[in-house]
């Protein structure tokens, strides 16, 4: 039952590390001009706060968002936001 519990707890443990490493969705440039974005922040390792955070970053004296789309399911989550 020992060995049984560790090898649950090092499966475990793996599982969490890879969804701590997953690579962060890329942000894209819509209209540079008008400091237009969008991103998406999709899957089970992201969340709709996931793509402020990264508008947040991207727009260092703040932002507007102009579109925040959420599917039906909750795993498919995009912004489209503009720096101020």
């Amino acid at each position: 039952m020992k060995k049984y519990s560790v090898l649950v707890l090092i499966t475990l443990n793996a599982a969490c590390s890879t969804l701590m490493n997953v690579q962060e969705q890329p942000i894209n440039v819509v209209d540079g001009k008008l400091n237009i974005y969008s991103t998406t922040c999709s899957g089970m390792a992201e969340t709709i706060g996931t793509c402020h955070q990264k508008a947040q970053r991207t727009c260092k004296q703040g932002y507007r968002v102009l579109k925040e789309n959420l599917d039906t399911s909750g795993v498919h989550r995009e912004i489209r936001f503009q720096c101020e």
